[in-house]
């Protein structure tokens, strides 16, 4: 009979076997998803591509659906990373700025969420309920409150507030969510640090004209 040592021992690696998994699972299930939608992505290519076998997904994640949700918890967890909490900013254009930059930054890293949100965004069901109720509306309710501080002071384009915020998100997410497309016509790319950055502060004047006046 082992020690309990010997017991504690083989219970963490068992413990980390299955954390190392889960990963495993979450990282494959997010290819599988933003690639083909919840729909068109299967468990059989999942557990493949995670080297998994197909039960260990019911046992850590008990349903196809609570792994989808766990990739999209995992992205925005990851999203999060790249934005200063609110309040950071006294100033609204620097918090609009930084907002901008954060979100282009992961856009181009992980271009994943957004192909994700745009296969389940393309028409009406509960998952897209959930993912906006539990972490779009947060997010883009914190960009209003300062879209809105920007507006008061007379910097902000004069269009639309909604149409404004669809087609900020677009010119931010878009190219690098359509990156296969993109590359097919011009043939491979690779955005470095200074590319981006300079790309998130043309749209910040392109949406702040005032800045200029």
């Amino acid at each position: 009979m082992g020690s309990s040592r010997d017991r504690r021992i083989a219970d963490e690696s068992r413990d980390a076997s299955d954390a190392d998994v889960r990963r495993q699972l979450i990282d494959a299930a997010t290819v599988e998803f933003a690639r083909n939608g919840f729909a068109g992505a299967s468990t059989r290519a999942i557990a493949v591509r995670a080297g998994a076998h197909q039960p260990q997904i019911n046992y850590h994640f008990s349903s196809k659906e609570a792994l989808w949700r766990a990739v999209v918890d995992d992205l925005f967890t990851q999203l999060s990373s790249f934005l200063e909490p609110e309040g950071t900013f006294e100033d609204p254009v620097d918090e609009f700025r930084q907002w901008v930059l954060g979100l282009v930054l992961f856009s181009a890293e992980r271009p994943e969420l957004s192909r994700l949100i745009m296969h389940e965004a393309a028409s009406y069901n509960d998952r897209m309920n959930w993912l906006v109720d539990t972490f779009a509306r947060p997010f883009v309710d914190r960009r209003d409150r300062t879209w809105a501080e920007l507006k008061a002071r007379g910097l902000t384009q004069d269009i639309d507030d909604l149409l404004a915020e669809s087609t900020l998100l677009g010119a931010i997410t878009i190219p690098f969510a359509l990156m296969p497309h993109v590359e097919r016509i011009h043939g491979p790319v690779d955005y470095d640090r200074a590319t981006l950055e300079r790309h998130a502060e043309g749209l910040v004047r392109a949406f702040l004209p005032g800045l200029d006046s």
